[in-house]
């Protein structure tokens, strides 16, 4: 993850570059369900940090979740399986 031109962005870096597909800007969603993947945690506990930063529901919080994981699989950032 880095910081470009105040934009928050994902680079494949090490054996993930030959495999990548562009740059993915992250929003502010994305950008806090990174930074809690990189410590391990569950779709679960992405959602309660959605729903303690965010004025959202359970179900909004759970569909950002399950969306940005697919997106982060489908473009080989993670290894994620539904």
């Amino acid at each position: 993850m880095r910081t470009i031109a105040g934009e928050t962005v994902l680079v494949s870096v090490g054996d993930g570059v030959a495999d990548f597909c562009g740059i993915i800007q992250l929003n502010s969603t994305a950008r806090i369900i990174w930074e809690k993947l990189i410590t391990g945690a569950s779709a679960e506990e992405l959602t309660n940090t959605l729903l303690s930063e965010f004025d959202v529901s359970k179900e909004k919080a759970e569909t950002d979740v399950i969306e940005t994981l697919k997106i982060l699989s489908e473009r080989k950032m993670i290894t994620y399986a539904e």
